[in-house]
């Protein structure tokens, strides 16, 4: 009789798990179809050198910070939105006949962002949207102050490659140009990105 309802309780298990394992498949299948990715990373920029006034005294080697949230569907164009964090350039004054100052030229952009897979593992982001400027001078003999202002019309152009760890995180690299139309500044950077899907 033990044997008899063991027998029993074994087929009730086993059904249960042949109709459990289907609805698995389709709810992970729907959670990669609905699945979000948050992209962060760091890493040198280069300015291209546009100014007039102190041009030669232009360190045009900086860094940028940038985080982006995604909505990747199993398709290969994704839709997003970007900020960071970008220090365009940083001028120091040390000519004798000027006082000894510093000024650094920062961009805090947020952007629309329309992403394109290609490939297995490589990607190209386009990016449009606003930059707050914000231009930091420094110096012992005047002080330090800060203005800003806001640069509508900017975008940015990203070519990528990803690398998946597991389902979950991904590391990778791009190189982003980005140009702020207000004062015509644009700069390249080399960004390494660790993404974390959800």
């Amino acid at each position: 009789m033990i044997m008899k309802n063991n027998n029993h309780f074994l087929s009730i298990l086993f059904c249960f798990f042949s109709l459990n394992l289907p609805a698995q498949k389709d709810n992970h299948g729907q959670e990669k179809k609905h699945r979000f990715s948050l992209y962060v990373g760091v890493g040198p920029n280069y300015y291209f050198n546009n100014l007039v006034i102190a041009k030669n005294y232009v360190q045009p080697w900086n860094y940028s910070l940038t985080a982006r949230l995604m909505w990747e569907p199993e398709h290969f164009i994704s839709l997003g939105i970007e900020s960071g964090y970008s220090q365009l350039y940083t001028v120091k004054y040390k000519a004798p006949s000027l006082w000894p100052a510093q000024v650094t030229k920062i961009a805090v952009p947020v952007q629309l962002v329309v992403s394109m897979k290609f490939l297995k593992n490589y990607y190209a982001d386009l990016s449009m949207g606003q930059s707050n400027l914000v231009d930091k001078f420094s110096s012992p003999d005047m002080g330090s102050f800060e203005t800003s202002t806001w640069s509508l019309a900017d975008f940015g152009v990203t070519l990528g490659y990803k690398y998946h760890i597991n389902n979950r995180i991904s590391v990778g690299a791009e190189s982003k140009f980005f140009h702020s139309t207000k004062n015509k500044d644009s700069n390249l950077a080399f960004v390494f990105m660790v993404a974390f899907n959800f």
